[in-house]
């Protein structure tokens, strides 16, 4: 990773620009030359941190997602009986995340109607997915025939199933209240997970 503070710079300004206007419309529908503009960066430069402005909003909202898959792990290392607190704290934590970026994600996660395609869903079901399958692993969960298969299958099935439901908390008429979310989700996980990390 490069410490040249032009590069922070503009990675800084890159990121707050693709923000801004992924939360007025479709990150689809916006070009390499209008977040360079908002910027105040040129192209080549936008290229030297990013392939497109997909990549360049996933990455930036990934920033903040790892952080939270982090504490989550981090937390579970210490305390892996207390799975659920841990859980219900990191949930949290998502759903907060998504709410500092409310119309951001109101947008880029409503039902596709060619406008746009589905790069946040793919962002938020990889996030909750990849951390599924690092608590498995810490957990001492089969990762090979059946059993391995289950688990990558209940991991999808986790991730998927969250992002949806999201996308309707974040659809239903206002105010939102993120501890209202966490309440509803969190009883929709299969139990398997919080015995598998309690074991």
């Amino acid at each position: 990773m490069t410490t040249d503070p032009r590069f922070a710079r503009s990675s800084d300004s890159l990121a707050a620009a693709v923000l801004e206007l992924a939360s007025a419309r479709p990150v689809e529908t916006i070009t390499v030359t209008e977040i360079a503009r908002r910027a105040g960066v040129t192209r080549a430069t936008f290229y030297n941190h990013a392939t497109s402005p997909e990549s360049l909003l996933a990455h930036t909202l990934e920033v903040e997602l790892d952080a939270i898959r982090t504490d989550f792990l981090v937390e579970f290392d210490a305390e892996p009986h207390a799975i659920e607190t841990i859980w219900r704290a990191a949930e949290l934590d998502l759903i907060e995340h998504i709410e500092r970026h409310a119309e951001l994600y109101r947008i880029g996660l409503a039902p596709a109607d060619g406008a746009h395609g589905s790069v946040l869903a793919d962002v938020l079901a990889g996030h909750i997915e990849a951390s599924l399958h690092t608590l498995a692993e810490a957990s001492g969960a089969p990762r090979e025939g059946e059993a391995g298969t289950r688990f990558a299958m209940a991991a999808a099935f986790v991730s998927q199933g969250t992002v949806g439901a999201l996308r309707a908390w974040l659809q239903a008429p206002g105010p939102r209240d993120p501890q209202f979310a966490v309440d509803s989700i969190l009883p929709l996980i299969p139990r398997m997970w919080f015995e598998l990390a309690a074991s």
